[in-house]
């Protein structure tokens, strides 16, 4: 990891998924009869072996009663106020917003080291991997969990840096 540059969202979902599943009072097996998959995909899921697709997140986290925005990248609230997350639309939105940017499908596929005919499919409605949904949204600049579920807010909010902030609060004192 290189110093100073953050890991990416989709990083730190298995370690949600099994927080999730355990205040669920779940086991693997039962998350896998839910989901209708194999058993070794969950496993391999959590353990961070496999990266899942933006449709697996979705039919995780609505067995695990989250949001899909909060288990793949640790966007928005953890808790599911509706049922059913989606990927329904994030062709759509990645069209609107790829064209809103300016962006021929060849030179976003440049910029993430895809190629325009992967963007054309996801554009059609075919899957991808959270990995690969990030780095769409990093590109463009909007939040990967609206990007993929239509969830949250379309830019991801900026974070202050309290440090500066209270290093400014302590010399007003003064």
């Amino acid at each position: 990891m290189v110093r100073g540059r953050r890991n990416p969202l989709h990083l730190g979902l298995p370690v949600r998924m099994r927080k999730a599943r355990k205040s669920a009072g779940l086991t693997r097996n039962v998350v896998v009869h839910r989901i209708g998959g194999g058993q070794t995909s969950a496993r391999e899921i959590e353990t961070g072996q496999r990266t899942p697709t933006v449709g697996s997140v979705c039919r995780l986290a609505d067995a695990l009663g989250v949001t899909a925005g909060w288990l793949g990248y640790g966007l928005g609230p953890q808790q599911s106020e509706s049922t059913g997350s989606t990927t329904d639309g994030m062709g759509a939105r990645l069209a609107t917003i790829r064209l809103e940017r300016g962006q021929t499908k060849v030179a976003l596929a440049r910029l993430i080291d895809l190629s325009a005919t992967a963007i054309a499919n996801i554009e059609k409605g075919a899957q991808t991997g959270v990995d690969v949904l990030e780095s769409l949204a990093k590109a463009l600049g909007v939040s990967p969990a609206w990007l993929a579920f239509g969830e949250g807010p379309r830019e991801i909010p900026k974070k202050r840096r309290v440090r500066t902030i209270r290093v400014q609060a302590a010399h007003a004192d003064r």
